[in-house]
């Protein structure tokens, strides 16, 4: 059986890859303030928005594609649409049943990409269209159709970082996307500088997409035992093999996929929200207290997430006790992550913003807002990353009927209430603090035999002792240098 197990290295490189993406955001902020006027910096924010939106296109087949594929390198002979076949568990690895999981990846990405490409050059550009109508010169609409080849592209190539993640290298598919998010600033803030304004913005977020495909195949290609692996399998999987995977995998990732479209409705989906009923400057603005809030959640959520393959084997091995250790110790150090990312932005990100956009006011208050609405969204998201680790979705109807209930509850606040930002963020808060934020920790605590108040201590119990550990040894250290 080739147990996968998250290695330190995987948890550095997903901190790597976590804490660039921001710093590579805020590094490009001042280039986007400095050269782009308030109406294309909401402008861009709104691209961004719907270039997010199109990941929802994929369907919830990244995670459902990966988890299955650790299940295979756990030793897993069958795949259910639900759960895991435990009696099928042997030693070693199916690398037929593998190259067909690999196989039908590809194909359903490429499908999946092209739909998108019709819906956002059709529909999109409708939507862009109203957003511009009293914007002069093409560059915008230049810029819009660098974005759509670049939504395809990004699409398309998921399925390689589909593949790293199943195979349990998080320090891979972080890699890639470091180096290609390194590309991307380099070529943004040149080409701004340059003025080349939002098609400059454009051509790097185009370059970011292509060369994570080059990083990442690479990457896999170093994965030896799984090329012999593969290779040993002479027969290749059949249309019918792959129609059956297709029908079991979906079975999970439509589901997941309307999970992830509420996910999304409910967070970015307020920038869509504020363009339709603030103007475009407001929107940049509150767009860019958005991005630093996701920000800060993304930095404090990437621990626990890159043990996501971990918790799948540790099920699919019947492992209780890792489980356990997984949730206490990942749930307390994300709320530790997230108080030091709030503090950091406000001590040292936003004095800093007044020097490259003079004048631009930023309210801290809707920021800390901001950021403990998500901290509670994230915290109950990856409680559902645990049950889908299982191969359930329980959570499918909170999910769908949450998100439009916050957005008619925003929309409320902002035309009825008069409240403005603060209303895209109170509607959306109220409507996950009824059930999504209670539930779903408490469903996955008591499956674990665990409470909440008791898995906390035993998280933030470990985590003070394992400081104390190293701050013992490097004192240890200098004084011996002394």
């Amino acid at each position: 059986m080739a147990n996968v197990r998250t290695e330190k290295r995987d948890v550095a490189w997903n901190y790597i890859g976590t804490v660039f993406s921001m710093a590579s955001n805020f590094a490009l902020l001042p280039f986007l303030l400095a050269y782009l006027s308030d109406d294309e910096l909401g402008l861009w924010y709104v691209f961004v928005a719907v270039a997010n939106f199109t990941l929802l296109f994929e369907f919830g087949f990244n995670p459902t594609f990966s988890r299955n594929i650790v299940y295979c390198m756990s030793g897993a002979r069958r795949l259910l649409k639900e759960g895991c076949d435990f009696g099928s568990v042997q030693e070693g690895v199916d690398w037929h049943l593998l190259k067909c999981l690999f196989k039908a990846s590809r194909f359903i990405y490429a499908v999946i990409a092209v739909v998108a490409l019709v819906a956002v050059s059709t529909l999109g550009s409708v939507y862009v269209g109203y957003l511009t109508r009293d914007l002069p010169g093409v560059s915008h609409w230049v810029a819009w159709g660098i974005f759509c080849l670049s939504m395809f592209l990004n699409l398309y190539y998921f399925y390689i970082l589909t593949y790293l993640r199943g195979l349990g290298d998080i320090a891979s598919e972080n890699r890639a996307k470091t180096f290609a998010r390194l590309a991307q600033l380099l070529i943004s803030a040149a080409l701004l500088v340059a003025g080349g304004g939002l098609v400059g913005a454009a051509v790097g977020f185009f370059a970011y997409g292509l060369l994570l495909r080059v990083f990442a195949m690479r990457s896999f290609r170093r994965h030896h035992e799984v090329q012999v692996g593969l290779a040993s399998d002479r027969s290749e999987p059949t249309r019918q093999e792959v129609r059956d995977v297709l029908s079991t995998v979906s079975f999970i990732a439509w589901r997941d996929g309307l999970v992830q479209m509420a996910s999304y409705l409910s967070s970015q989906g307020s920038s869509i929200v504020c363009s339709l009923f603030l103007s475009l400057s407001q929107t940049g603005m509150y767009s860019l207290l958005l991005q630093l809030a996701m920000a800060v959640c993304g930095f404090a959520c990437a621990f626990v997430r890159s043990f996501l393959p971990m918790f799948q084997s540790a099920y699919a091995e019947g492992d209780r006790l890792l489980l356990k250790q997984i949730v206490e110790r990942g749930i307390s150090m994300l709320w530790i992550l997230l108080l030091f990312g709030v503090g950091g932005v406000l001590l040292f990100v936003f004095p800093l913003i007044p020097v490259f956009k003079p004048g631009v006011e930023l309210d801290p208050l809707i920021f800390v807002a901001l950021c403990f609405y998500l901290g509670l969204y994230n915290q109950h998201s990856v409680f559902c990353n645990f049950i889908i680790s299982t191969n359930r979705i329980p959570y499918l109807l909170a999910y769908v009927l949450s998100a439009p209930i916050g957005m008619a509850l925003s929309v409320a606040c902002i035309v009825l209430l008069g409240w403005g930002a603060w209303g895209l963020v109170a509607g959306q808060a109220v409507a996950q603090l009824a059930y999504n934020n209670w539930r779903w920790p408490q469903f996955v605590l008591k499956e674990l035999e665990l409470d909440y108040p008791v898995a906390m201590t035993q998280g933030f119990r470990y985590w003070l002792k394992w400081a104390r550990g190293h701050i013992g040894t490097l004192s240890k250290t200098i004084r011996r240098s002394l």
